[in-house]
């Protein structure tokens, strides 16, 4: 009887031990969850999986890969499927791609129809150049018209072989379904550009300058194109130089902004842009203002990180670490949740197809806390 007693004892103190690591992963404690986890006798699948998104939240990817590999190793195909795809997802962004395509295979074994599953075998497929891959987004959309990602693939596929009408037919069947989406509506405006059909494609610029404020320059670019193929000289000039402001060494935009300035009489501005391409240095700013950002992130002066990071990718639009540590100064200093939302969210439509991109798990995990603080709060 003493010896049940304390076997009893045992067990509650392993179980609660167990439910300890989900509480530290949940509070972002990662350090006392991977203690907590060295100390279980015989830890669970469960306990196995918390160690591995606590691995991926430390960015200790090897380790979380091991992790979750080991966690999956018997399991049987209709169980942790959740987790299997983060794995899956994971692998993606480490190039493990064979892998990640055999996960996503065995699940959709299980759920056949899945769009998600669908759409990731695509990409893929796509990153192997395999012929055909777009059929893995048509396919997804059939069992979910409304997933956005499969419709911009698929409509980028067909961009990409001329099929501007297939293009234009796959965004406009998702956008009845979920409509004032900036990657479908960013689409239609590049369809619309390239059937020379400028109208069109000025209303659905317009459209996506209600929707988004961080615009890419390609979009600027094509409304100064329109504008300029119209004689529309100062709306074009000014497009222009919103794409200037994006990439403030670009010499090119540099000579048509003084061209186009000389024709509307603004010669100071035409000085200036003829002296800047004439003049353009090869040195940047972008790596010194990210590097203040860092200090006042350091600091806690969160506002002031903020606009260096801002700076930064002003320069350079693509530096990933200025993008997230944006999102990261923002949720720090404004109030406003739905604000802060649209950074994380800036982030991650920028960088979670991206191999080797560093911060998607942890801004997706902050996204998805964010929606549901706000959800609460309605």
């Amino acid at each position: 009887m003493k010896f049940i007693f304390s076997f009893s004892l045992v067990f509650l103190f392993l179980n609660t031990e167990a439910q300890s690591i989900k509480e530290y992963y949940d509070i972002g404690e990662y350090s006392k969850a991977i203690e907590t986890f060295q100390s279980i006798e015989s830890p669970s699948t469960d306990d196995e999986i918390i160690l591995a998104k606590t691995y991926a939240a430390k960015g200790m990817t090897l380790k979380c890969l091991k992790t979750y590999e080991s966690a999956f190793s018997d399991t049987k195909a209709d169980k942790f499927i959740t987790s299997k795809f983060q794995y899956a997802k994971i692998l993606q962004t480490q190039g493990r791609l064979k892998k990640a395509d055999s996960i996503y295979s065995r699940l959709l074994e299980v759920l056949p129809e899945n769009a998600e599953f669908m759409y990731q075998k695509g990409k893929i497929a796509e990153d192997f150049e395999e012929l055909g891959y777009h059929q893995f987004f048509l396919s997804a959309l059939l069992y979910d018209p409304t997933h956005i990602k499969a419709a911009h693939e698929a409509s980028r596929y067909f961009m990409e072989v001329d099929n501007l009408s297939m293009a234009k037919n796959i965004c406009l069947k998702t956008l009845e379904l979920v409509p004032n989406t900036p990657r479908l509506i960013n689409l239609m405006a590049q369809i619309h550009y390239r059937k020379d059909d400028y109208a069109k494609s000025l209303a659905y610029i317009k459209q996506l300058e209600k929707l988004k404020s961080d615009l890419p320059k390609f979009i600027f670019e094509i409304k100064g194109n329109i504008y300029l193929k119209q004689k529309l000289y100062k709306k074009a000039f000014k497009a222009y130089e919103m794409a200037y402001s994006k990439d403030n060494k670009d010499y090119n935009l540099c000579l048509k902004l003084g061209e186009i300035a000389i024709i509307i009489e603004d010669y100071d501005k035409a000085g200036r842009y003829l002296f800047l391409y004439e003049r353009m240095r090869d040195t940047s700013m972008w790596e010194f203002n990210y590097l203040r950002g860092q200090l006042y992130l350091k600091r806690k002066e969160y506002r002031m990180a903020f606009y260096q990071f801002e700076r930064a990718l002003k320069e350079n639009i693509s530096h990933e670490a200025s993008r997230y540590y944006r999102a990261i100064a923002a949720d720090n200093f404004a109030e406003d949740k739905a604000f802060v939302l649209d950074y994380y969210t800036n982030y991650i439509e920028f960088f979670e197809d991206e191999k080797d991109a560093k911060f998607v798990e942890l801004a997706l995990r902050r996204e998805t806390e964010i929606r549901r603080e706000l959800f609460m709060k309605e």
